[in-house]
């Protein structure tokens, strides 16, 4: 069976071949001269030309040239100005039904209108500003395209809209355009944003933590087996002053003949630290899919599982500390720096080995097998310092690894099944 596919599979030389004309026939061999030319890639660049041929035929050939030339001249004419004209009695606005979102929810975008001529205008199209990435060969930047704008009056289209990617919506310049009738030439203008949509990297859902070993004791936080005033009972012990009267066990005061009270659990809390890598050197690519947007989706579902179950919280992005975004936590205000969160170069990473132990508080760094690889040759990890790695194609996660999970593959499902185990054998071995 593979002797058969082989034989069907292009030679090495064949494919290098054909790889090598393709690179050929798509290389720019006169870069200074696109500035001078560019003008041809517009429909009207072409009418543009065949106009200029139509006149010196008619001039020197046959008069005939001279009707094709006054067509494509009124095409020309036609095709520029009315567009031009149609945009200048068009304002439009932008907005969105909420100021929050998360990646693959549906958000209601309304475009609000206003036709200041008497006939109604056609063509229009919301160019820009939905897509924080090319999507297609064509680089086609249009959201939404307009059937009809009646004259004298204010029209609201609206849509739903679905950001696939975190970030601040419009992303860029929002333009309304238009090429009608013929398409040849496209004039724009502005919209104005009268609200912007932050998008929110998208979350696991998590259903654990792993047990709490802290010594903080607050209002909130984790019940642990340790002598305090909520939770369950633990035992019982003679009253002390200053005991309240709700805890007393009445049942072993009378069998006793003295108070006796009943023994609590106490609420603690421990202190972790999530560090997302977002070194764009240990990073395959910057897509959708990619592993910076997994690991940035990874992080901010252990903070938001941290933080639900009453963990006092610290995300990081950046281990030098001058723009690092650490701080105290606020669930909202640090998924709104996750969103608009931009990748660099992260140096001295290495430093995270290098830091004192802290007994009540750990480190959890979210990376990828690539800067595993570069680490493999240090000797020993704190204690309370745990990786995350995003595995790629190229390099294995190895033996430091906390969670390891497969970039290319269902990475939600990983996260959740691995997590689950994780925290299940951190609480039976407790």
């Amino acid at each position: 069976m593979s002797s058969s596919n082989n034989q069907h599979r292009p030679a090495p030389s064949i494919r290098r071949t054909v790889q090598w004309i393709s690179n050929l026939a798509n290389r720019d061999f006169c870069p200074w001269a696109n500035r001078y030319v560019y003008w041809l890639k517009q429909p009207v660049g072409w009418l543009l030309v065949a106009a200029a041929a139509s006149l010196l035929i008619g001039l020197f050939v046959a008069p005939q040239g001279w009707v094709m030339f006054t067509a494509l001249l009124a095409v020309i004419l036609l095709g520029v100005v009315w567009p031009w004209i149609a945009i200048r009695g068009v304002s439009c606005s932008l907005c969105f039904n909420r100021r929050r979102a998360t990646e693959g929810d549906d958000v209601q975008v309304t475009l609000s209108v206003k036709n200041s001529f008497p006939w109604p205008i056609w063509g229009l199209a919301v160019e820009g500003g939905f897509f924080l990435e090319d999507i297609s060969t064509s680089n086609d930047s249009t959201a939404v395209a307009l059937a009809r704008v009646p004259g004298w009056t204010k029209s609201d289209f609206k849509w739903e809209f679905e950001p696939h990617r975190r970030g601040l919506y419009p992303s860029g310049v929002c333009q309304i355009t238009n090429a009608f009738p013929f398409g040849i030439w496209k004039t724009r203008k502005i919209i104005q944003i009268t609200s912007e949509l932050i998008v929110w990297p998208l979350t696991v859902k998590l259903k654990s933590i792993p047990p709490v070993k802290g010594i903080d004791f607050t209002a909130t936080g984790i019940l642990m087996n340790q002598a305090g005033m909520e939770g369950d009972v633990l035992a019982v012990r003679p009253y002390r002053r200053g005991d309240t009267l709700k805890h007393v066990h009445w049942a072993q005061t009378a069998r006793h003949s003295r108070l006796i009270v009943c023994e609590r659990q106490t609420a603690a809390q421990r202190k972790v630290e999530i560090v997302i890598d977002t070194d764009l050197r240990v990073h395959q690519t910057l897509s959708d899919h990619g592993s910076l947007e997994w690991a940035i989706r990874v992080g901010a579902s252990l903070v938001r599982e941290f933080h639900e179950h009453g963990w006092s919280v610290i995300h990081s992005t950046d281990l030098n500390g001058g723009d690092s975004s650490q701080g105290a936590f606020c669930i909202q205000s640090a998924f709104d720096r996750l969103a608009m969160l931009q990748p660099g170069t992260v140096e001295g990473f290495k430093d995270l080995y290098s830091e004192g132990s802290t007994p009540n508080k750990m480190k959890i760094v979210v990376t990828t097998s690539d800067r595993m690889d570069e680490l493999k040759q240090l000797e020993s990890i704190e204690s309370n310092l745990r990786f995350v790695v995003l595995q790629t194609e190229e390099h294995h996660a190895g033996e430091n690894s906390w969670l390891t999970i497969d970039c290319t593959h269902d990475v939600p499902s990983q996260l959740q099944t691995q997590w689950e185990r994780l925290c299940h054998e951190s609480w039976s071995a407790a």
